[in-house]
């Protein structure tokens, strides 16, 4: 028969035991109260230094629900007046940084196996493009390009030779080639942009299209209607431009008219008219013009 002793301490082992369990319970769950408290403060902090708006110590501190005790050593550290300044610059720097990015639509971060990144991201006619990678790698002084997702309008490794290929310091060359890059590139898809929006927006009117050599050559006819002699005069339009440029090439625009007995007075008329092709969007150019 067991001793009656042995039974109570027993017993007594249970109980304790018991205890501990229920009292780790309840740690498990304060600490995650906490860590959800936590959580929520370091997305709000994030929120605020993204949109620049931080706030007073005071309004990051935790819940009193989670906080320890004032008695214990561990008590919680809030950040001090001159870190909130601090944060303050950093958001207002970044703020800046993402200004940079949006309004030239070039940013860069390092990649992998030591490559660092170009991302083009250009806005043309309102609208997003890309992203466009461009990956190179630095050694010593010496920039190696390493591949990129380009269109094949930019001429990205006969920019690269042009840039780098007779510099002996090709960190002095790394800005002008990257500006040279992104204007190429938005060039294009600019061009690209204006000759799909004039098919749309004149599909009935608009004749003989065409656009060869990465959009550098453009050419259509379009009919105009007299409505007081029932007259109609055709209207061949060409022009060709830089495969940097976003207009036409000065003195590249070339206006015929079908039938050819037009009237003098009214070719010039038209020619004058035509004019507004060097100023403006393709779309925006044929509206102006006729």
């Amino acid at each position: 028969m067991a001793d009656f002793g042995d039974i109570l301490m027993d017993f007594d082992a249970k109980s304790q035991k018991e205890k501990n369990f229920e009292k780790l319970k309840q740690d498990v769950k304060s600490l995650k109260r906490k860590r959800d408290a936590m959580l929520e403060r370091e997305t709000s902090i994030r929120n605020d230094l993204n949109s620049g708006t931080i706030q007073s110590a005071a309004t990051y501190r935790l819940p009193l629900a989670v906080r320890p005790p004032q008695n214990l050593s561990h008590r919680q550290v809030l950040p001090s007046d001159a870190e909130l300044q601090r944060l303050r610059n950093i958001a207002k720097t970044k703020q800046k940084l993402q200004a940079h990015a949006l309004c030239h639509g070039v940013t860069s971060l390092r990649g992998d196996d030591n490559e660092t990144k170009f991302v083009f991201d250009p806005y043309v006619g309102g609208k997003p493009f890309g992203p466009f990678v461009l990956r190179m790698r630095f050694v010593r002084t010496q920039a190696v390009l390493r591949g990129h997702t380009l269109p094949h309008a930019v001429p990205t490794r006969s920019l690269y030779r042009e840039y780098f290929e007779d510099a002996e310091d090709h960190s002095e060359q790394l800005a002008p080639f990257i500006r040279s890059v992104a204007k190429h590139l938005r060039a294009f898809l600019s061009r690209k942009q204006q000759c799909d929006q004039l098919r749309e927006s004149f599909a009935e009117d608009i004749q003989d299209f065409q656009a060869a050599n990465q959009c550098t050559a453009i050419s259509f006819s379009i009919c105009l209607k007299d409505e007081d002699n029932k007259e109609q005069i055709t209207i061949s339009i060409a022009m060709t431009y830089d495969i940097d440029g976003e207009r036409p090439k000065p003195e590249s625009l070339k206006v015929s008219f079908d039938p050819p007995n037009t009237t003098e007075d009214d070719i010039e008329s038209l020619k004058e008219q035509c004019l507004v092709f060097y100023n403006m969007r393709l779309t925006e150019a044929v509206i102006e013009a006729f």
